[in-house]
């Protein structure tokens, strides 16, 4: 039986559906110097998501813009250690629609993770590349306002939760007590 892990490099460019940081081109050409890009498309069934980072999820009537790259195999290794694959993001083949036809490709997806908003500096990596790709920026503004909405609504509930135990008396006596000895 194969193991997660188990993984052998294919022997010819792999068609990489990037959707995150990876369509910053100077990262990338850092990253997979080997690598090209192929071009623009939109995946369609997904949408763009942050958990700190950017993951793809399925949503029906959604869409996301990608940056399809042609992945060589020798930098593989080099993306898959960026990734934190196989234990932060897995590779999933999807399909996208590239110049009126239906190709797949492979993504890596988040494994697990709630919303949460991304770091400025992060956020600006992808925007960077969308901007120089000419992608609509408009799916990752509102990726972005989503996670912080929702972080935002987070904070609003602990600080509710907080206000509420105000009301309590709390009594120095039942705290917990630690002695050491010498």
């Amino acid at each position: 039986m194969k193991k997660k892990t188990d993984y052998s490099l294919p022997s010819k460019p792999l068609l990489y559906v990037a959707y995150g940081s990876n369509i910053n081109l100077p990262q990338m050409s850092f990253r997979c110097p080997h690598s090209k890009v192929v071009g623009t498309a939109m995946v369609k069934g997904w949408e763009l998501e942050f958990r700190g980072v950017a993951t793809i999820v399925p949503k029906p009537d959604t869409e996301v813009p990608v940056l399809l790259w042609e992945l060589d195999p020798r930098d593989i290794p080099a993306l898959n250690r960026y990734e934190g694959w196989p234990h932060l993001y897995r590779q999933q083949e999807i399909e996208v629609d590239m110049n009126g036809e239906t190709v797949t490709g492979m993504a890596y997806l988040m494994n697990r993770g709630q919303i949460a908003p991304p770091s400025q500096g992060y956020l600006q990596t992808i925007w960077d590349g969308y901007k120089a790709n000419g992608m609509d920026t408009s799916y990752l503004v509102e990726a972005a306002a989503r996670a912080y909405d929702y972080a935002s609504d987070m904070n609003i509930k602990y600080d509710e939760s907080l206000d509420e135990s105000e009301d309590e008396d709390f009594d120095l006596d039942d705290d917990i007590q630690m002695s050491f000895k010498l």
